[in-house]
């Protein structure tokens, strides 16, 4: 094994090696990278094109028209009466003898024809394979008669890894949402309070917090943590309204001690309609519930 990103007292990183590392991180298709002008094409005139500054990565190769600048490329002179495809390509080479390699912009220009001209053909090459030439098309360009009439983007542009990470974000969150609107299995629907003020001692307390289910079958999980007001002994008891109670219910006989506060806990299995179920509290005294939570997630 050869280390790369290392200093080991004489040169040694091989481009064969950067472009590797590129492809692991871009792919081995050819890119412009979403930085300065992006190579912007612009018509100067019906003979020359400017194209603007940017980054390419092609198949691991980069290269870059430096900023604030542009390469100017000729087109050659149209005909009257006739039309023509040329291309613009990323050409890169590989001098067999000297072994040097460039990346430059060239105009491969097509056949004039009355109609239906057709786009000139271009290498395509693979460089890490040891191929001397590998085109990478970046725009196309029709004449009319003398004139540039259209200047046709080829290229895909590559975002970079934090338009990437966000662009997965913004994606994981369509698909919850659209997982919660289907009621896949697997599914999961919350419902919180932070703190809830008890204050109807011996008597339930509905939807302190609720969810909206599809018809199905869930795993409910409720939670909440009691505060305590110095009593030795308390009844706190936990359920989900809208469910049968002898499922749904679940009584805790506390010692609360000095500023304890107990969590909680009941789960149990249930087969639901559609509809809003909320978590019901009853306790023997009055008392302020923190973190109320119900969970449900979709089984069947």
């Amino acid at each position: 094994m050869d280390i790369i990103t290392g200093y080991t007292g004489s040169p040694h990183v091989t481009a064969e090696q950067d472009r590797d590392v590129n492809i692991g991180i871009f792919g081995a298709e050819s890119y412009v990278l979403r930085t300065g002008s992006r190579l912007k094409a612009e018509v100067s005139s019906n003979n020359e094109i400017k194209v603007r500054d940017g980054v390419i990565m092609h198949q691991g190769c980069a290269a870059s028209i430096k900023k604030n600048t542009y390469d100017s490329l000729t087109i050659a002179n149209g005909s009257q009466g006739m039309k023509r495809v040329d291309l613009i390509v990323a050409r890169y080479s590989r001098d067999q003898n000297t072994k040097e390699e460039s990346l430059v912009l060239k105009v491969i220009q097509g056949t004039p024809k009355e109609s239906g001209p057709a786009v000139p053909g271009y290498t395509t090459g693979d460089i890490q394979a040891g191929d001397l030439i590998a085109d990478m098309p970046l725009y196309q360009v029709t004449l009319n008669g003398l004139n540039i009439t259209e200047v046709k983007q080829l290229f895909a542009t590559q975002d970079s890894i934090a338009e990437l990470s966000s662009k997965l974000t913004e994606t994981t969150a369509g698909l919850s949402k659209a997982n919660n609107s289907l009621g896949v299995i697997g599914t999961q629907y919350f419902g919180k309070t932070a703190s809830y003020s008890y204050r109807n001692a011996n008597n339930w307390v509905n939807n302190v917090a609720k969810v909206t289910l599809p018809k199905g079958t869930y795993i409910f999980t409720i939670t909440a943590k009691p505060q305590a007001l110095g009593q030795n002994l308390d009844a706190f008891t936990l359920g989900v309204t809208g469910v049968s109670w002898w499922e749904a219910q679940s009584t805790s006989l506390i010692y609360f001690g000095s500023g304890f506060y107990p969590t909680c806990t009941h789960t149990f299995v249930a087969s639901v309609n559609a509809g809003t179920y909320g978590l019901a509290i009853w306790s023997s005294h009055n008392r302020t519930v923190n973190d109320v939570e119900i969970t449900a997630t979709r089984i069947k």
